[in-house]
């Protein structure tokens, strides 16, 4: 039996250790693009679509007074005139307030729904990151010096094995 290890490819080695450096880049690049893009949906949901809703809300219940007080002010001057322009204003203001209010109903439960949809598998990501950020690296450093070790004792001058006796 041989008392020297042979090694035939340190390469390979360091071949797999880069490779391994790129692949936990790479996955922690699309992990983090992951959350970012959830975290940016739920701003849009909870902040620019309830704003927009909410402001949506307040211009037609404005609309719509301004149409009712329309149609009262028509009343009082002729109120033998049926005001038929007045009242479809006033129907259209109420269709109009009554979508936004519908919008901002299915807004709100679309805001529910997402956080229950999204959090728990984000919080299973995790002990990825832990393993990307952590544990990976660690692994790729001592992979890093066991090449080291290897690579010093290829290039140590070999040992002559003992005669053989017969």
């Amino acid at each position: 039996m041989s008392s020297q290890a042979r090694i035939t490819s340190i390469d390979a080695l360091e071949s797999f250790r880069a490779e391994l450096i790129q692949y936990n880049t790479k996955a922690r690049v699309a992990l983090e693009d992951m959350t970012s893009e959830t975290r940016r949906t739920k701003d849009w949901l909870d902040h620019d679509r309830k704003n927009h809703w909410a402001a949506q809300i307040h211009k037609r219940t404005k609309l719509l007074e301004q149409a009712e007080q329309e149609l009262y002010s028509a009343n009082l001057t002729s109120p033998l005139a049926s005001n038929a322009l007045q009242k479809m204003a006033v129907q259209k203001a109420k269709r109009s307030l009554v979508e936004a209010e519908e919008k901002m109903r299915v807004l709100n439960e679309w805001r529910k729904r997402f956080d229950r949809l999204s959090n728990p598998p984000l919080r299973q990501l995790d002990p990825l990151f832990a393993l990307l950020g952590q544990d990976l690296l660690r692994e790729v450093a001592s992979l890093g010096e066991s090449i080291k070790a290897q690579q010093a004792y290829a290039e140590a001058a070999p040992v002559t094995p003992p005669p053989e006796t017969e």
